[in-house]
């Protein structure tokens, strides 16, 4: 089960691939073999495409961006033996990207973006430290780039444990009812 942020998904995913591809390759035992092989044929089945958001995400961590995206999809599609279009998947997390930029600037105080602009988001330079926290970061940077803050702070708050997704989605029928189906226009900010 994978728990991790969610800009570290897929990096977590190579991690496991790989490991799985070590243990097929470095055990005599054929029995372990057939075992782990069939491992990676299921976690293909799982994860033999990202949702998006996984790559948002990665695109919004500042060690990680649009090339680092792009490189990391790369070495996993390798590590599967699969031919992947990884310039199609990354362009369009990019187009969500811009559209999410779109509908998050409509939301944010007019006056406030226009006096703090940003351009070339996907191409942000942050510098690196050891100790880096990608939510510090990016609450440092948030007079800058104003949207992409809200963005990222609405991503990485998404849960990445399957439990706690499907625990979500579960919750409808006690969330919603007859007397709770209207949210007031403040409970968003």
């Amino acid at each position: 089960m994978l728990i991790s942020p969610i800009h570290m998904v897929i990096l977590e995913c190579i991690k496991i691939i790989h490991s799985i591809n070590q243990t097929s390759t470095g055990n005599p035992n054929a029995a372990v073999k057939i075992i782990v092989d069939s491992m990676k044929v299921k976690w293909y089945s799982y994860f033999d495409e990202f949702p998006h958001i996984y790559g948002i995400a990665a695109i919004l961590d500042p060690g990680v961006k649009v090339d680092g995206l792009a490189n990391l999809l790369t070495f996993y599609y390798e590590l599967l033996g699969i031919n992947y279009d990884i310039a199609y998947y990354v362009n369009k997390c990019k187009t969500i990207l811009d559209r999410l930029c779109e509908l998050y600037r409509a939301v944010i105080q007019p006056e406030f973006i226009h006096h703090h602009h940003q351009h070339h988001h996907h191409h942000h330079q942050f510098e690196t430290e050891n100790d880096f926290h990608i939510i510090q970061r990016w609450k440092n940077h948030s007079s800058k780039f104003p949207v992409l803050v809200r963005i990222a702070k609405d991503i990485f708050a998404i849960p990445t444990s399957p439990n706690a997704s499907k625990s979500a989605f579960s919750a409808d029928r006690r969330v919603l009812d007859k007397k709770r189906y209207r949210l007031a226009p403040k409970a968003f900010k």
